[in-house]
């Protein structure tokens, strides 16, 4: 990956080559975006401009050379990666399985979309419905790999991904190694939240943020990976706040509004119908998501419920409701009065809180379901 073909931030693609250029590269830098801003293809840039053989200072690397090569592939030999991983059928019948054992899915999923978001990853490596997480032995892994010697001799790079998914005794383990690091040895963390990780390696890291591509440059990424139109496009990256990520998201077969748009417009319907009874028995597809795809249902659904006010009140041509959404925000918007929403948007917090606090699913959903019906029939 070339700096030129990362989207947006191209001052701050300036800063990181006057920094390599000038030898001012610090031993742990922090990539800090929102999900699906780029920052990986960033951080793989900035490692293949340090290592190519032939860069040119303030430019950009050759592309070309053994070493261009092999990062842009992700299997130079000089080159770790670590990312949260949880038990699937793809870890075998290890309890503590490793980013190792997914470094093929990690590769293709970056080949596929080098803009993935985090529930893109848990989706391809099977952990659809659990939390990812940076293990103890993940961070033994780690301190393992850069022990050795580097095979190229122009240094030794671990990329993390989402370090605060790591476990407080994972990080404390890093720790020394961030601390005093070994010669020529580079950490790059890529983190959506730097207010999670430990302190003690925030403080030691040179912080960088990024910033959304530009709305257009989302936009023609959207028409040739997704094959929109430019109008379709430019809303989605738009709504996506131009998160490349994102926008591919709501624009693919697997977004939030195609997995969750039906179960929500079966509840809300049955609510304007008064149907007590169906809104019962459609919770049971609910009921057969894993935890984390239930809490993903509700925020979908203060989302679709947020749009639907706005239209109500007049306001629909700033609702960002998505192309698929709109003949049910426009259908059932106005059946629902205005003393709903505010307490249909606290119901699914209170749902989404308990659902985290381990509370049996099938109770979290019948309270929510009594309730948007109170709301709706008082």
């Amino acid at each position: 990956m070339q700096f030129k073909e990362v989207l947006g931030n191209s001052e701050l693609k300036s800063r990181l080559l006057h920094m390599v250029d000038s030898g001012r590269t610090g031993h742990s830098v922090m990539l800090v975006e929102q999900d699906g801003y780029g920052a990986l293809p960033l951080a793989l840039a900035l490692v293949q401009y340090m290592m190519c053989q032939s860069r040119r200072p303030g430019d950009d690397s050759c592309g070309v050379c053994p070493a261009c090569r092999k990062v842009g592939e992700m299997v130079h030999p000089d080159l770790h990666f670590a990312f949260p991983v949880n038990v699937t059928a793809k870890s075998g019948s290890s309890r503590k399985p490793l980013s190792s054992s997914f470094l093929q899915e990690w590769r293709q999923l970056y080949r596929d979309n080098p803009y993935f978001t985090e529930a893109d990853l848990y989706s391809r490596l099977g952990i659809d419905g659990k939390a990812g997480a940076i293990s103890v032995a993940e961070a033994r892994e780690i301190l393992d790999a850069l022990s050795l010697k580097s095979y190229e001799g122009r240094g030794k790079y671990m990329i993390i991904w989402l370090p605060e998914r790591m476990s407080a005794e994972a990080a404390n383990r890093l720790l020394k190694i961030v601390e005093e690091p070994q010669p020529d040895t580079y950490f790059i963390f890529i983190t959506h939240a730097p207010e999670r990780i430990i302190s003690t390696i925030r403080s030691r890291s040179q912080l960088i943020r990024l910033y959304p591509p530009q709305t257009q440059e989302t936009a023609l990424l959207l028409q040739e990976k997704a094959g929109l139109s430019a109008q379709e496009a430019l809303v989605y990256a738009r709504i996506a706040g131009g998160s490349p990520g994102l926008a591919l998201d709501m624009a693919g077969e697997g977004s939030p509004a195609s997995a969750y748009l039906p179960a929500a417009e079966q509840m809300l319907e049955a609510v304007t119908s008064g149907d007590l009874a169906g809104l019962l028995e459609g919770n049971d597809a609910l009921l057969a998501l894993g935890r984390e795809r239930q809490k993903d249902f509700c925020q979908y659904m203060e989302a679709l419920l947020r749009k639907m006010m706005m239209h109500r009140r007049g306001l629909g041509i700033i609702s960002d409701a998505l192309p698929q959404e709109e003949e049910a925000v426009k259908r059932i918007g106005p059946l629902l009065p205005d003393s709903f929403y505010e307490k249909a948007f606290m119901a699914l917090e209170e749902s989404r809180t308990m659902i985290e606090s381990n509370v049996n699913a099938k109770m979290v959903f019948c309270h929510l379901v009594n309730v948007l019906f109170a709301t709706k029939n008082f």
